[in-house]
């Protein structure tokens, strides 16, 4: 006898999401499946509209991480037309798009996923002092490190949790044994998932001080930007880089400290590739260096099945996507460029699960 588990919506995540997971009489899970439940309909949108404002449309696929679907979409409109867009140009979205990475992998690390493997609760009976010395052994210098800071931390959470209104804190299961972290390590991480939320706001200032604004930029156009002159301006370069050295004091001092604190307590469940899904990643590359377009900071490329010492090359034309299983009327694999969208919402089984051996999600 198996019975069905559902989670909806699953929170801290871009759209809305559901997931069913199918267990038996000794709560193995049998089977399951994510659903994407909200149709954005995007592409539809874009038809007979001018494709210079294809940037502005698109870029709405997300609130966090616009920058990417912004220039994604800037380029593939360059490389219809034929054109490529001037050094200034080349130099202005690397810098927006620095901004992005800056601040995006932080809220992605702290406040996305971190309340995943970091016990609030936990944190909440740590020794401050004890907590000190173990920042310190990941950091010379860490960042907004003592114990008194550590202690008002404390204090503020546990009067945020006592006024009842747990907002992010609520619903989560600790002091289940699959936290890793000691209690000190959970007050190290909270701490900085608070500051975190300050230093993200400097990196979205980043952003539009190149960009217009933030979340969704406007300073790309087909062919270039909309004003180098005014984008390089001393002044406005000055803001944007005092504000880079604030965000790469956090990510020196808090950020990759804390992924590698992280990372000692949780190696045996990365070791055995635990959430690794297929353990098979592709990569487009990104931040172009020279006007070809072929020299890439991050290159291009394909990991299979985690071996990272043997990069295999990307080819696009092997690209393909299909919906067998998604509620669109596509019935084959078809490649991005010849690619349809045709809506066809086929719903739940009379019982108001998904169709798991058909279509059930976006």
């Amino acid at each position: 006898m198996t019975k069905r588990i559902i989670v909806d919506p699953i929170t801290r995540i871009e759209g809305h999401l559901r997931i069913e997971v199918e267990v038996d009489n000794n709560n193995v899970v049998k089977d399951a499946w994510s659903s994407i439940t909200l149709w954005r309909g995007i592409e539809t949108i874009l038809k007979g509209r001018d494709p210079r404002d294809a940037g502005l449309i698109v870029q709405r696929f997300c609130g966090v991480c616009t920058y990417a679907h912004y220039e994604a979409s800037i380029m593939a409109c360059e490389d219809a037309f034929g054109i490529k867009p001037p050094p200034n140009a080349r130099i202005a979205r690397n810098l927006i798009n620095a901004a992005q990475y800056l601040y995006d992998h932080p809220m992605h690390f702290y406040h996305l996923h971190g309340l995943d493997w970091v016990d609030v609760v936990s944190a909440l009976g740590a020794n401050p002092a004890k907590a000190v010395e173990m920042a310190k052994a990941y950091c010379p210098d860490p960042y907004n490190c003592s114990a008194t800071h550590y202690k008002a931390v404390q204090e503020r959470v546990t009067k945020f949790v006592k006024s009842g209104r747990l907002g992010p804190f609520a619903n989560a299961y600790w002091g289940n044994p699959s936290y890793k972290l000691p209690p000190e390590a959970n007050l190290i991480i909270l701490s900085h998932y608070l500051d975190a939320l300050a230093v993200s706001k400097v990196g979205a200032q980043m952003m539009a001080i190149l960009g217009g604004k933030n979340p969704h930029p406007q300073s790309l156009v087909v062919g270039g930007i909309t004003s180098g002159m005014d984008m390089f301006d001393a002044e406005r370069m000055g803001q944007y880089k005092f504000r880079f050295l604030q965000m790469k004091n956090f990510l020196e001092t808090a950020y990759i400290p804390d992924v590698l604190l992280a990372a000692t307590y949780y190696k045996d469940e990365g070791l055995k590739g635990i959430g690794g899904g297929v353990k098979n990643y592709l990569a487009y590359g990104g931040f172009q260096l020279d006007d070809s377009g072929e020299k890439l900071l991050f290159p291009r490329g394909i990991v299979k099945d985690r071996n990272l010492a043997k990069p295999l090359k990307l080819d696009e034309e092997k690209i393909t996507e299909e919906a067998t299983h998604s509620w669109y009327k596509d019935k084959a694999p078809q490649h991005p460029y010849k690619g349809t969208t045709e809506p066809d919402y086929t719903g739940y089984d009379k019982n108001g699960n998904l169709k798991g051996g058909e279509k059930y999600s976006w």
